[in-house]
Parts: C-alpha cells; sequence; structure tokens
C-alpha cells in the first residue's frame, strides 16, 4: 500500500504559503544520505545482492544439501549380519563342560523384495526435487520482497524531494515577505503567516527523511547489510504511457513455482504410496556358516533361509493413508490454481487502477492546477488577489503533486506483485525506474 502519513490541515494550509512566487519539481534530487565509496544500487543489482546474501536462503540451501544426503542413503541395502554361536554347552551329565560344545560362525544377508530399494530411491529423489522447488517459492518471495522495498524507497526519495522543495521555498517566501512587510508593501501577518508555513515545511522535511532512512533500512535488511553502507538509488518512477500484456502474464501463471512445489509434492506423495505398498512385500533373510563340532574337531556347513509369514494384511493403514494425503495433494494443486488466478486479478485491478489515476492526474488535473496557481500568483504579485486564495491554490497544487506519487507508488506495487507470480526477474518493474 502506498506509503503516507497523517496530514495536519493547518499545517498543510500554511505549508503551502511557501511556494507561493516558484514551481515545485519533482524531479529535484532529495538530499539522502550515499557513500562515496558505493557505486549506486540499481533494481537488478539489488535483486543479486537479496538472492546472496538474504539469511532465509541460507538456511533453505542447508536444508536442500540435507534432501541430497537422504537420497545417497535411500540407496542403501540392509547390512550383512556376522553371527558366533555355541550350543550344548555348559549343560548337565554328557554335556558337563564345553566337551561336547558346537560352535557356529554365521553371515546372514536380508534380501529386499517388491523393489523396496528402487521405490526408495525414487521417493528420495522427488523429496529432492520438492526441496528444490521450494527453495525457489523462497527466493522467489525474497525477490519480490526485495523489488517492493526498492520501489518504496525510491518513492520515499521522491517524496523527500517535495519536501525538500517546500522547506527551501518557504524559507525563501520568508525572507521576500520580510523584506516587503519593511519596506511597507505587505501586512505583518503575511510574514507570521510564512513563518509558521517555514517551520511546518522544515517537520515535513524531517518526517520525509525519517521515511527515506526506514525504507533504506527495511531494504538493505533483506540482504543483511544496514543504511550506513547503502549505496545510492537508482532511478524515479516512470509510469508507461501503456499498460503490460495481460493475457501473456496469465499464461504466464502456469510456471508459477508454486504449482511446481504442489506437483513436486504430489509426485513425492505417490512414491510414498509405492514404497508403503512395497512393504507388503515380505523380505527373505538367506544365511550361510561354519559349525565346528569341539568333541571330535569335525566341521560342517549351515545354510539357513527365513522370511515373515503374510498372515495379516501388513501395512495396509499406512498404504490408505498415503492415499487419502495423495488425495489431498491433488486437490491442494486444484485450489492453487485457483489462488493464483484470483492473485493476479487483484493484482491486474490495481494495476489498471493506478495506471488509470496516473494518466488522469498527469495529464487533466495537474496541467489544470498549474494554470491555476499561476493565474493565483499573478493576481496576488498585482494587489488583486487575496493571499488565502493563494493558500488554496498552492495547497491544492501540492496535494496533487503528493496523490500523484502515491499513485506511481501504486501502480510499482501492483507491478511487482504480477511480476512475482509471472516473471521473478521483475525485468518490467526494472523497466518503469527510469535513471536520473
Amino acid at each position: 500500500m502506498p506509503l503516507t502519513r497523517p496530514r495536519r490541515p493547518h499545517l498543510v494550509f500554511f505549508t503551502s504559503a511557501a511556494l507561493i512566487f516558484t514551481t515545485l519539481s519533482l524531479g529535484q534530487t532529495p538530499a539522502t544520505p550515499t557513500t562515496p565509496s558505493s557505486s549506486p544500487l540499481t533494481l537488478p543489482a539489488a535483486l543479486a545482492r537479496a538472492s546472496e546474501g538474504n539469511a532465509r536462503l541460507a538456511a533453505l540451501d542447508a536444508t536442500l544439501s540435507a534432501s541430497e544426503g537422504l537420497l545417497e542413503q535411500a540407496g542403501q541395502r540392509p547390512a550383512p549380519t556376522l553371527g558366533l554361536s555355541s550350543e550344548d554347552l555348559l549343560g548337565s551329565g554328557d554335556f558337563a563342560g564345553t566337551r561336547r560344545a558346537q560352535t557356529t560362525l554365521e553371515v546372514s544377508q536380508a534380501l529386499e523384495r517388491g523393489g523396496k530399494r528402487a521405490k526408495r530411491l525414487t521417493l528420495a529423489g522427488h523429496e529432492r526435487t520438492l526441496a528444490a522447488a521450494e527453495f525457489q517459492v523462497q527466493r522467489n518471495e525474497v525477490l519480490a520482497a526485495t523489488a517492493l522495498a526498492y520501489t518504496a524507497a525510491l518513492a520515499a526519495e521522491q517524496r523527500l524531494a517535495l519536501a525538500a522543495a517546500t522547506r527551501d521555498q518557504a524559507g525563501e517566501l520568508l525572507a521576500s515577505l520580510t523584506t516587503r512587510v519593511q519596506a511597507g508593501q505587505a501586512s505583518p501577518s503575511e510574514t507570521a503567516r510564512a513563518r509558521i508555513a517555514c517551520i511546518a515545511s522544515q517537520a515535513d522535511f524531517a518526517r520525509a527523511q525519517a521515511a527515506v532512512a526506514t525504507t533504506r533500512a527495511s531494504l538493505a535488511s533483506l540482504w543483511g547489510g544496514t543504511r550506513a553502507e547503502f549505496p545510492a538509488l537508482v532511478g524515479e518512477l516512470q509510469i508507461p504511457a501503456s499498460l503490460p500484456d495481460a493475457a501473456s502474464g496469465l499464461a504466464a501463471l502456469t510456471q508459477n513455482p508454486r504449482l511446481s512445489v504442489q506437483q513436486a509434492r504430489i509426485a513425492s506423495q505417490r512414491a510414498t504410496v509405492a514404497v508403503a505398498k512395497a512393504q507388503t512385500a515380505s523380505d527373505v533373510t538367506v544365511s550361510a556358516g561354519l559349525r565346528h563340532y569341539q568333541e571330535d574337531g569335525a566341521g560342517a556347513l549351515v545354510l539357513g533361509f527365513s522370511m515373515p509369514l503374510p498372515m495379516r494384511q501388513y501395512n495396509q493403514g499406512n498404504i490408505r493413508a498415503a492415499r487419502a494425503t495423495l488425495t489431498g495433494a491433488e486437490q491442494t494443486l486444484v485450489a492453487l490454481e485457483t489462488e493464483l488466478r484470483a492473485e493476479h486479478a487483484a493484482a491486474w485491478l490495481e494495476l489498471t487502477t493506478a495506471h488509470a489515476t496516473v494518466l488522469a492526474l498527469r495529464h487533466e488535473a495537474q496541467p489544470a492546477t498549474e494554470a491555476a496557481l499561476a493565474l493565483v500568483r499573478r493576481g496576488y504579485a498585482q494587489g488583486e488577489t487575496p493571499l488565502t486564495e493563494v493558500f488554496d491554490a498552492q495547497r491544492t497544487h501540492t496535494a496533487l503533486r503528493r496523490e500523484l506519487l502515491d499513485a506511481e507508488w501504486a501502480y510499482a506495487n501492483a507491478l511487482v506483485r504480477l511480476e512475482a507470480l509471472t516473471d521473478p526477474s521483475f525485468t518490467l518493474t526494472s523497466q518503469i525506474l527510469s535513471s536520473r
């Protein structure tokens, strides 16, 4: 939403007197702190910084590495078992002591049936794909937050430019009116009004400075930086005459990473169902070893085979649970597609509304208010118009400038939201930022 602050009508009224004999220019460069050693920061450069330095992405990268370890582990076969046993010893009668003991050294190996290993590998592969897709979603969210913070910082700087012009011109007007009062050409009440306007404009400038500092700090925090080391931003919000193509943006929704995540989750759940089914196949354990007879020193080969008896419907509960989860994931995909289309429609409506507002203010309201302000100024200079009318005209003109800034930022905000759904490189957003 546009950055706004509470306005005090009486302060705005008196502040507008500071602009009587000059013309506001939004193109003025605001006095924002920069570091001389830093190169200017463009939107693509800010996106690159956030992509490389964001702490949340670093944590997700560790999760992605963990999924690779699980993929490696899923391919491991059951380890063989080495056993040593001794029988017929320490008994009674003929079996007293160890004279008739039988000692067996045996190796056993479980053999998985039902394709368990292959299905585990498939599941682990889908889990890794899911982790990579979730990382991409989080990365896009960080990039979208960066783009929003960047445009917010630019909008704050443009508001600071307007406040700086108001402050400087208020001082000039106060000096001019003081001279006129001393010459007997103006009333002392006009000087008092100008002095109040000057004080109000200084307060407004201080608030605008604070807003710039806040937005710059928010932007820098996305890559772990601080506003103290913040370079200068590059660009101004310049809204184009025509809207972007809506059809191509809507078609690009099919490539949204959130859909990729859900599709990967469905594939992973299908693999989970397959693993659960594979668990119903009983594994076979084979063994071989050597047996030593203590009584006569003879030896013999020992062979073994074992497997569980399928006396119950083994693992059916897990299979039903996996299938139910799969059904839920498939339904979630349908809901997500609807949700993305709704988000796109809402952002597009905000974009078109802001675009129409910008064009109306820029091409209709702004020329009219500038013409009216010029007429009132000329009438005041000739002694035909009272100062209150000049205040009213100037207040309208200043309010229009601020409303235009708000509409331009609303357009940029909606455009970022659209591109977050369709093109996380934010190409269109970069294009509306013209270099200064």
